[in-house]
C-alpha cells in the first residue's frame, strides 16, 4: 500500500529535522511556493536556511530573496547579499543580477566595476534583465 501524501510529508520533515540538507531544500521549496502543501513562509525560511548553509544554490538564492523582499523574515539587504553571493558563485543568473543591484544601491561609484562584472556573467547565462541593465552602462 502506497503511503499517503501526509505520511510522505511527515517522513521528509523527520529527515530534515535530523539535518538532511536535501530534505530541507525540498521542504523549503514546497513551503515557499506552496506546491503540494499550503504556503508557509516561516517554515520555508527555516528549512531553506538549513539547506542554504549546506551549500544548496537554489536555497541560498531563495534565502537571499526572502531577506531582500522581507518575505518570511525581516528585510535586510546585507543578509540578502550574503546569501546571493554564494548562489551567484554557483551559477544562478538571477542571483548574479541581484548581487549587482545591491552593490549599485550601496555605493554605485565604488561598486560599479564589480557590479558590471556580475551583470555580464548574468547576461552571458541568458538572464535578460541583466542584459537590459548593462545597456545603461554603455557609453
Amino acid at each position: 500500500m502506497e503511503p499517503s501524501m501526509e505520511e510522505k510529508l511527515k517522513a521528509v520533515i523527520q529527515l530534515c529535522e535530523e539535518g538532511d540538507p536535501e530534505a530541507c531544500a525540498f521542504l523549503g521549496k514546497e513551503f515557499y511556493f506552496g506546491f503540494n502543501i499550503e504556503q508557509d513562509l516561516d517554515r520555508a525560511f527555516r528549512y531553506l536556511t538549513t539547506a542554504a548553509k549546506s551549500g544548496d544554490a537554489l536555497s541560498q538564492f531563495l534565502v537571499g530573496f526572502m531577506h531582500w523582499s522581507g518575505r518570511g523574515t525581516e528585510p535586510d539587504e546585507d543578509k540578502a547579499l550574503e546569501w546571493f553571493l554564494p548562489a551567484a558563485e554557483q551559477g544562478i543568473p538571477e542571483a548574479m543580477y541581484n548581487v549587482a543591484k545591491i552593490l549599485l544601491s550601496k555605493d554605485p561609484e565604488k561598486n560599479k566595476d564589480e557590479a558590471i562584472g556580475w551583470l555580464e556573467r548574468s547576461a552571458n547565462a541568458g538572464y535578460g534583465a541583466a542584459e537590459d541593465m548593462l545597456c545603461e552602462f554603455e557609453d
